[in-house]
């Protein structure tokens, strides 16, 4: 074993103290919306910063899962935008992005150039509702995929990756008697693995955070997602509080609305959290995609 100098040994302790550092700045801010979601109105206006709660009340979440078959339904719909919108995504900005990343392409850089500039400009909000409406997507569950079937950064992303991939690769294939379909499915797409687990991570959190256009095009309670769900009881929180107590001043036993606010971010959080372990080494390594230029 090498023995450290005392420079290293100092160098090493600066990193673990800074890691240390940015663990608990991360972990203290985490613990406190968890606890705070699970304290009474009485204890918040004791406390205003919570670490750990001295009476675990689960009030907040009895109110958010008060309409069990509304949240249900909402779970329904944004599990199916995110597991089918996430795939057809992925579809889409691969063969795209394959596509794009070959140097033969006629008009590849006028093809390019056109797509980038769509992540510039946009017709706005209104020429986009007349356009859903046009197609007949207002109230409809595919609005949620449809128009948001590629993202132009992303398919970018892959292209640049595609394009480290050595061309020798693809030209050994076809001597041996490859064709194209074979060498997309067979050559790159496992080499691509990486960066279609990280890209699919971009837009399944971007499926399941999403709200804003279940919102604008979407009126059908049992067709709208979590995400707007958990926002309308969260907006009318303080007159559902006083629906299930049954009281007109139901202060002393009702959780404040930052206990429900804490506990709406518990809930749309935790899936997240809990998958991302899971993909977590094909996240690190696709992290880097794009950053060699091709």
């Amino acid at each position: 074993m090498v023995k450290q100098s005392k420079g290293e040994k100092i160098f090493n302790f600066i990193n673990i103290l800074i890691m240390l550092i940015a663990v608990i700045a991360v972990i203290i801010p985490l613990f406190s919306v968890v606890s705070t979601s699970l304290v009474s109105n009485q204890e918040l206006s004791r406390r205003r910063f919570i670490i750990f709660p001295q009476k675990v009340d689960f009030t907040a979440y009895k109110i958010i899962f008060e309409g069990t078959s509304i949240i249900i339904s909402g779970y329904k719909i944004t599990i199916f935008r995110v597991v089918v919108g996430t795939v057809i995504n992925l579809i889409f900005s691969y063969f795209t992005a394959y596509a794009m990343s070959k140097k033969d392409l006629p008009g590849r850089n006028v093809i390019t150039i056109f797509f980038f500039f769509t992540m510039l400009f946009g017709g706005g909000l209104i020429p986009y509702y007349i356009v859903i409406k046009s197609v007949r997507l207002l109230n409809n569950v595919w609005v949620y995929i449809l128009p948001q079937i590629i993202s132009v950064w992303n398919t970018l992303l892959i292209r640049n990756f595609i394009m480290n991939i050595p061309e020798s690769l693809e030209e050994s294939a076809e001597i041996d008697g490859a064709n194209a379909v074979h060498i997309i499915f067979r050559i790159i797409l496992p080499l691509s693995i990486p960066a279609l687990v990280t890209i699919g991570l971009f837009y399944a959190v971007g499926h399941w955070n999403s709200w804003w256009d279940a919102f604008l095009f979407v009126s059908d309670v049992r067709k709208q997602p979590i995400q707007l769900v958990l926002r309308n009881i969260l907006a009318s929180a303080e007159m559902r509080i006083n629906t299930i107590t049954g009281r007109i001043d139901a202060t002393e036993i009702k959780p404040p609305s930052r206990a429900i606010q804490t506990a709406t971010i518990v809930v749309t959080t935790v899936p997240i959290v809990i998958i991302y372990p899971f993909i977590q080494k094909y996240f690190i390594k696709g992290i880097m995609i794009g950053a060699v230029k091709g």
